[in-house]
Parts: C-alpha cells; sequence; structure tokens
C-alpha cells in the first residue's frame, strides 16, 4: 500500500511583489528535524541556479519514508520560467519529482533514477499547481529532502 502524505505549501505572489521582493512562503504541516545533509545539497542546486540569472521564491525541507509521497500547492505565472528543485539526503535515494496541474494532468515531471530531480516548467497559464516529492527508493526508513523552487523572468 502506498502511503501518501500532503503537505500544503503555497506560494502566491503578486506581480509587484514578484518583481521586487520574489519570496513568499506559507508552509503548512509538520517540520522535520536535522535535514542539514539535504539542506546542503540543494544550496549547491540553488547557487548553480542563481549563476543561471535565476532567483529562488522558495524553499522548505521535510521528510518521507520509501515510496511516501509530499505534495505542495504552488501557484506558477504564465509567462516566467520555471526550475523545481529537489535534493535528498542519503545513499542509495532515488527522489522523483511530478508536476500536476489544477485539474490533475501530468505536466512536468523528474524520474530519473538519482537524488537531485529538477522540473524545468513554463506553464500555459497562472494558476495553482501540485508539485508531488515522491522518496522512490530508500533503504533508510525516513528520507530527509529539501525542495526549491527557482524562476526567471
Amino acid at each position: 500500500m502506498r502511503k501518501t502524505h500532503m503537505k500544503r505549501f503555497t506560494v502566491r505572489i503578486g506581480l509587484l511583489v514578484l518583481a521586487t521582493a520574489g519570496l513568499l512562503l506559507v508552509p503548512v504541516g509538520e517540520g522535520h528535524a536535522d535535514p542539514e545533509k539535504a539542506r546542503a545539497c540543494l544550496d549547491s542546486m540553488v547557487s548553480g541556479a542563481i549563476s543561471s540569472g535565476m532567483r529562488v521564491r522558495g524553499s522548505d525541507v521535510a521528510a518521507a519514508g520509501n515510496q511516501a509521497a509530499i505534495t505542495y500547492r504552488l501557484t506558477l505565472y504564465k509567462g516566467m520560467d520555471y526550475v523545481l528543485l529537489g535534493c535528498a539526503d542519503g545513499e542509495g535515494v532515488d527522489l522523483d519529482m511530478r508536476l500536476y496541474d489544477k485539474s490533475g494532468q501530468l505536466v512536468s515531471n523528474d524520474k530519473s533514477p538519482d537524488a537531485q530531480p529538477f522540473v524545468d516548467v513554463s506553464p500555459p497559464r497562472t494558476e495553482e499547481y501540485a508539485l508531488q516529492v515522491l522518496v522512490y527508493k530508500s533503504n533508510a526508513p525516513n528520507t530527509d529532502f529539501a525542495v526549491a523552487v527557482a524562476y526567471k523572468f
């Protein structure tokens, strides 16, 4: 049986705020302790995104068991390019990401067999999307992971 945990993470930014501040996170759910390895890995990926001219809009750290997923809700804006980044701790971890539109249709995904998934997307319309982060394979009972939303105008 596949156990799915839902964690509501809403990023809603007005265009004016987006242009000036670029960051507003509203996490819902409980946090997880000691995710330093996942956060350090994500920081490296974020640095690469920033060096390519992107800005980071928000990030989160969570944990899930093998074959468990956490879903984030985020508003993505038409006319912008996004990279959704993830990084898990531990050896032999396969972390996947899937992005769904509000009608439940798969928009983009990364199912590569590694611990550092990313999804590139240029939304066809402004709306709320669901980003599912799945610990597809892990030898540990729980796997810490970190995710971030990077964007470019």
